[in-house]
């Protein structure tokens, strides 16, 4: 044999009765590597879907997620492979109920309640409470997870038993056609102490809350004001909600205790001026009305300078803080024939709806045909020494009306008009100068024909 056939005989690798060239040793290894990998990942896979550990954490986070159907799949996977898991059982028929198939669930409990054998710790009672429950027999369930519990308060798996008891317990009572709304949240409520899990906790507080708007709402209109209010201050202890601080604002309100009303207006204000703000305004203007209704004008001063400054803060029309009404508009005409000219006079009457007299106030008359604008007239009708006053506080109606002449400083043309129609705006300011705004509140529009003018009698709001 010659140098060279040895060399290559030598680089051959045997197996069992077969030599393996170089190339076929490199595939075998390949495959072989494959397969192994294959094995490996094949054994993973196994032990992800039958680790009994691992399937009841999976589990649990699919119910965290409201995967309830999944997390019942997931567990059903766990009770075929470990037909003893307590756990598994258990946490399956918690699955059926969430799902609502409680003859399962309470099949699973029996299970895991047959399981109590193997267990020295307070398992049966809590399987027993499960069976309970699925039969909606909380009562029961409710007696014996107490049993357990004064046995070890320290138990972590009882403590949990009671907080789904209480949970489900509220669910249950909130589905129901005849609410019983006060029972809803004592269940929640008494849920909440036994809470261990945050996102659980957090689920629990939105239903209680809901709960007790539902619950406050019947209050109020059975006009059982004051355990409204008792139900609202329990609900900040655990969402405080500048909606909430309202609500407790407004009933105080119904019960004509403005102080209180005024105090929680404040502290929702401090959260959400922007909204707030008007609220705020309104009740303090009120206050004020009856400190002056009293007699007491010294007294309502700050509650009226305190709502001015409110309603700059948050920004609070002047329009709505004093409303203004345009009780009537008449356009008087007198033309002359020969040149068309005509000076048209604008009555304005108009109604102090405040809850206080106006110190000052300008009105506007704006007199336009189509898009042009031919004339624009404006007057001051109430000054820091003639205020413009407010309603009688005795009885809430207007003391008197003002009435205002408003004309262009020149004549007019009937020939400027466009179809012989004229259009007036009326409009108001609370403030003089570069602070002014002013408020459109009227639009009249006026036919001038033959030297008489008729004017529409209705205005139309803006």
């Amino acid at each position: 044999m010659s140098r060279y056939s040895r060399r290559r005989r030598q680089r051959q690798i045997f197996l069992g009765n077969f030599y393996l060239n170089p190339s076929v040793q490199y595939l075998t290894t390949i495959i072989s590597a494959i397969a192994l990998a294959g094995f490996v990942f094949s054994g993973f896979l196994l032990f992800r879907f039958t680790d009994e550990e691992d399937l009841i954490n999976r589990g649990k986070m699919q119910l965290m997620e409201g995967k309830v159907a999944w997390a019942a799949k997931t567990f059903q996977t766990l009770v075929t492979h470990h037909r003893d898991s307590y756990e598994g059982h258990l946490l399956l028929g918690q699955a059926y109920l969430q799902l609502d198939e409680r003859r399962k669930a309470e099949q699973e409990f029996e299970i895991a309640a047959s399981l109590k054998s193997k267990r020295g710790d307070n398992a049966p009672e809590i399987a027993m409470s499960k069976v309970a429950m699925a039969q909606q027999d909380f009562s029961r369930a409710e007696k014996t997870l107490y049993t357990a519990w004064r046995r070890n308060r320290q138990d972590e798996n009882v403590k949990q038993a009671l907080f789904e008891l209480y949970d489900h317990w509220g669910n249950v009572l909130a589905e129901a056609d005849q609410k019983d709304y006060g029972a809803i949240v004592q269940k929640y409520r008494t849920a909440l102490q036994y809470a261990s899990d945050y996102q659980a906790q957090q689920s629990v507080e939105e239903k209680l809350i809901d709960a007790i708007r539902a619950y406050t709402d019947k209050l109020i209109v059975m006009k059982d004001y004051e355990n409204a209010i008792h139900q609202l201050k329990t609900s900040l202890r655990f969402k405080y909600l500048p909606e909430t601080l309202v609500q407790i604002a407004e009933t105080y309100g119904r019960m004509n205790k403005l102080d209180e009303s005024i105090d929680w207006y404040r502290k929702a204000f401090e959260v959400n001026p922007d909204v707030v703000g008007l609220r705020l305004t309104n009740v303090l203007v009120q206050k004020g009305q009856q400190l002056v209704a009293a007699k007491k004008p010294d007294e309502a001063k700050p509650y009226f300078e305190e709502a001015d400054k409110i309603s700059q803060e948050a920004k609070v029309p002047l329009d709505n803080l004093y409303p203004v009404s345009v009780a009537s508009v008449k356009i008087n005409n007198d033309m002359d024939d020969a040149t068309g000219e005509f000076e048209p006079t604008v009555d304005i009457k108009l109604s102090n709806d405040a809850s206080r007299d106006l110190s000052f106030l300008a009105v506007r008359a704006e007199f336009l045909s189509g898009n042009e604008t031919l004339a624009m007239t404006t007057e001051q009708v109430a000054a820091p020494d003639k205020p413009f006053p407010m309603k009688d506080p005795r009885t809430w109606r207007s003391k008197n009306t003002l009435t205002v002449s408003l004309k262009p400083d020149a004549k007019l043309n009937v020939h400027a008009l466009q179809g012989g129609k004229m259009t007036v705006k009326i409009s108001i300011a609370y403030r003089d100068g570069n602070d002014a705004v002013w408020k459109l509140k009227s639009i009249q529009e006026a036919t001038i024909q033959g030297g008489a003018s008729h004017p529409v009698t209705e205005a139309k709001p803006v």
